[in-house]
């Protein structure tokens, strides 16, 4: 059997990593805090990772943050990872791993896996929105991921929302991110948002807190207005919700609830939007880096 290859996810807290082989087995699997000191320590990290995986793969495939050329394997922006503006990180990672390395956008990785092997398989058209720190998202056009001119289609977190686009408030990354659930929740609940997370938030809402319920129920509007207009716009066959908060069930509901309301009241017969969750939830990334793996170096 070939050699597999390192898969690496580099989050906002975490960097994941695990060696996939052409059955797609997620082996090995590990993660180590995400470092902010700079891109000397970033790369000292990433190549500490490879060398856990000397000789046991034959090539290197990541998963990163920001609006990323992977054709030159370049990162433009690196999203909240802002010394690791303009790093041409496959060069250096080559260097340092001397292996083959390719790298695409996390959320546009995502997109890879689920139109390839998960809830948009066999749609020519569809729509992956990544809910976490902002709103992550990709287009699926004829079956491909679509880049964009600047390598920045589907960087939906920039959405502005408002006239006043100074304003976080008015920007959807903002307004969906995870950050404004727990904070939102976290009123109603008279405790300290950095004293709960999202599990905290679900249970309370499974226990019968309405409260908190109606938190949920705020916090997926914007989400379900966004979907609504993106069908209006690009009239895609399915969205795929992906993120860690997309495991809770009660998500996609009130993501549904919403659209329903949205849908019943608009003065005009439209199509609806088909909408479900990622298959491979906080995985999709990972499995989307094995993808682009294939497509770039044909294996």
């Amino acid at each position: 059997m070939a050699k597999a290859c390192l898969c690496i996810d580099v989050g906002g807290s975490s960097i994941k990593y695990a060696k996939l082989d052409d059955q797609r087995t997620l082996m090995d699997y590990g993660r180590v805090p995400t470092p902010y000191e700079g891109t000397e320590v970033y790369l000292e990290e990433l190549t500490k990772i490879c060398q856990k995986f000397e000789g046991q793969v034959e090539g290197v495939s990541m998963s990163v943050p920001g609006i990323i050329d992977s054709r030159a394997g370049v990162c433009v922006s690196a999203g909240n990872l802002r010394f690791a503006d303009g790093l041409a990180l496959v060069e250096e990672m080559e260097r340092c791993c001397h292996l083959p390395v390719a790298i695409m956008n996390d959320a546009k990785c995502a997109a890879l896996a689920e139109s390839a092997w998960g809830a948009l398989k066999g749609c020519r058209d569809g729509v992956v929105l990544v809910l976490g720190t902002g709103v992550g998202g990709a287009l699926i056009k004829d079956g491909e991921v679509h880049l964009g001119a600047n390598f920045a289609a589907g960087e939906f977190s920039f959405v502005i929302l408002g006239d006043e686009v100074d304003q976080e408030g008015n920007i959807w990354g903002r307004v969906s991110g995870n950050e404004r659930l727990l904070t939102m929740a976290a009123r109603v609940r008279n405790v300290e948002p950095d004293a709960i997370n999202g599990e905290d938030v679900f249970r309370w809402i499974d226990e019968g807190d309405e409260a908190v319920g109606n938190v949920l129920d705020q916090f997926t509007r914007p989400i379900a207005r966004m979907i609504m207009n993106l069908q209006f716009i690009y009239d895609p066959e399915r969205f795929a919700i992906g993120g860690g908060i997309s495991r809770q069930p009660r998500l996609l509901q009130s993501i549904r609830s919403n659209l329903d309301q949205f849908y019943s009241i608009y003065p005009v017969k439209v199509p609806r939007a088909d909408i479900t969750v990622c298959r491979f939830f906080n995985e999709a990334n990972l499995m989307g880096a094995y993808q682009n793996y294939l497509r770039t170096f044909g294996k």
